[in-house]
C-alpha cells in the first residue's frame, strides 16, 4: 500500500493540569506536518492557552471545556458554572462529533487511554464499529506514576482491555532501560508487543540565541538562572523560596528569570511581583519561547515535568530538579532516575528551604554540564511510525462479518 495523499490525523490532549500534554502534542504535530506534508491534523484540547503557541500548517484546534484538578486529584470544571458530570458530557459530545465529521484515518491519544473519566469511550466505540480501518494509537510518556498506583488505576479504568483490544500501537516516549513500563505496570504480552520504544522528545528549536536573550535582560556577563514551574498551578512555593534566598540583594552574583506559568493564581503572582522589587530578577507569567531562555541559562531550577526535563536534556543544561510528589509520584521517579545517572541535581520538596536551595544552586552551578547519551529522537520515531501505520492494513473488529455491529469494551 502507498501512503494516503491527504491523511487526516486526530490528536487528543486532555489538558487538565499544566501545559505538558499540549506542548508534547504540538511538538508531535509539527513533526508530522514536516514529515507527512499532505497531512491534515485536528487537535482536541482542554488547554486555556492552546492558541498562544505556534501551530503547524494544516492543523486546526477544537477547544474542549476546560477542566482543572484539585490537590486531591479530583477534577472539576475550570471556569464554567457546570458540574463535573455536565462538563464531561459536553466534552464527550464534542469529541465524538469531531471524530464523526473529521473522519480521521489515524487517532493519537495522549496518555489517558479512555480519556478523562472515560470521555473517549463513545468515540473509540464509534470508530471501531463504523470506521474499523482507522488506526488508533496511545502515546505514553516515560512514567505514568508509581507501579502500584498505576496498576490499580489501570485495573479500575479497564485500561488493560483497551491496550489489548482497541489500540493498535503504544508509542512510549521514553527509554526502557531508564524506566520499563512493561514490567513496572504488568503489561500483557499482546500490549507489550504493540509498544514502540521511541525515546525522549528532543526540543532544541529557539527563536532567539543566548546573546539576544542576555541583551534583552541587560545582564552583561552575569550567570543566568532560569526558574520555571510548568503551568504554575502548584509552583508558588518553589518561586517564593527562591526569592527568600536573597537576604542581601547587592551580593547576588547572578541574574534570575522566574516563569510563573499561566495557571498560577493571580494573588500569588502579585505577591511574587512585589517580592522581586529591587532584586536582580525578571518575572514572566508565560512565554511560548521558553526554550530560548533555557538555552541562555547557566542553570535551570524547575520541577520535573516531562517536557521541561526533555528540554533540559536536549540542551544539555545543568539542572536542579524539585519534583512534584503529590498527587502523582511520576516527577519524583523521573528526577531520581536522572540524578542517579548524573544528569541533574535533586532537591526533594520536603527539604526545600532558602538555605538548602542556595547550597544546591551553588553546587549545581559549579558542576560541569551533563553529557546526555539518552535516545532523544522520539519525534522522528513517532512520525515514522505514524507514516508506516497509515500504509498498513489492520484487522477490523467486525463480528461474524455480518454487517456493522456495536463493538463492546
Amino acid at each position: 500500500m502507498t501512503l494516503l495523499p491527504k491523511p487526516r490525523i486526530l490528536l487528543y490532549s486532555h489538558d487538565t493540569y499544566g501545559l505538558g500534554h499540549l506542548r508534547r502534542s504540538l511538538s508531535i504535530a509539527h513533526q508530522i506536518a514536516q514529515d507527512i506534508p499532505g497531512s491534515h491534523q485536528l487537535l482536541l484540547t482542554g488547554s486555556m492557552v492552546a492558541g498562544a503557541f505556534a501551530l503547524p500548517p494544516r492543523l486546526d484546534l477544537v477547544k474542549l471545556p476546560a477542566l482543572s484538578k484539585r490537590s486531591s486529584g479530583e477534577y472539576k470544571a475550570r471556569t464554567l458554572p457546570l458540574t463535573l458530570k455536565q462538563t464531561l458530557a459536553w466534552r464527550e459530545q464534542i469529541i465524538l462529533q469531531a471524530a464523526v465529521n473529521f473522519r480521521p484515518h489515524l487517532v493519537l491519544v495522549d496518555k489517558v487511554a479512555a480519556g478523562v473519566h472515560g470521555e473517549l469511550l463513545p468515540t473509540l466505540r464509534h470508530l471501531r464499529t463504523w470506521s474499523p480501518d482507522t488506526k488508533i494509537i496511545l502515546g505514553m510518556r516515560d512514567i505514568e506514576d508509581s507501579p502500584d498506583v498505576t496498576r490499580q488505576e489501570w485495573e479500575e479504568k479497564n485500561t488493560h482491555t483497551l491496550l489489548n483490544d482497541v489500540y493498535h500501537r503504544i508509542l512510549f516516549y521514553g527509554q526502557r532501560d531508564v524506566f520499563d513500563p512493561i514490567t513496572a505496570y504488568d503489561m500483557s504480552l499482546p500490549a507489550a508487543a504493540k509498544l514502540v520504544e521511541c525515546g525522549y522528545v528532543r526540543r532544541t528549536a529557539v527563536s532567539r540565541q543566548p546573546d539576544a536573550v542576555r541583551r534583552e535582560l541587560n545582564i552583561g556577563d552575569k550567570p543566568l538562572i532560569l526558574v520555571t514551574v510548568g503551568g504554575g498551578g502548584d509552583g508558588y512555593d518553589i518561586a517564593q523560596t527562591y526569592l527568600d534566598m536573597f537576604v542581601d540583594d547587592t551580593a547576588v552574583p547572578y541574574h534570575s528569570v522566574i516563569v510563573t506559568g499561566p495557571l498560577m493564581p493571580r494573588a500569588k503572582r502579585k505577591a511574587l511581583r512585589q517580592a522581586i522589587q529591587n532584586r536582580p530578577v525578571t518575572l514572566l507569567e508565560f512565554t511560548p519561547d521558553l526554550t530560548s531562555y533555557l538555552k541562555a541559562a547557566d542553570l535551570v531550577v524547575s520541577m520535573a515535568g516531562y517536557n521541561t526535563v526533555c528540554e533540559i536534556l536536549s540542551l544539555q543544561k545543568r539542572a536542579l530538579l524539585i519534583p512534584r510528589t503529590r498527587v502523582r509520584e511520576e516527577q519524583l521517579i523521573r528526577a531520581q532516575a536522572l540524578a542517579d545517572r548524573g544528569l541533574a541535581h535533586l532537591l526533594l520538596p520536603e527539604e526545600l528551604t532558602p538555605q538548602r536551595l542556595a547550597t544546591q544552586i551553588e553546587a549545581a552551578l559549579a558542576a560541569p554540564r551533563p553529557r546526555v547519551s539518552l535516545n532523544m529522537n522520539a519525534l522522528g520515531n513517532v512520525s515514522q511510525t505514524i507514516a508506516a501505520m497509515l500504509q498498513e492494513e489492520v484487522p477490523a473488529f467486525v463480528p461474524n462479518g455480518h454487517g456493522r455491529q456495536p463493538v463492546i469494551f
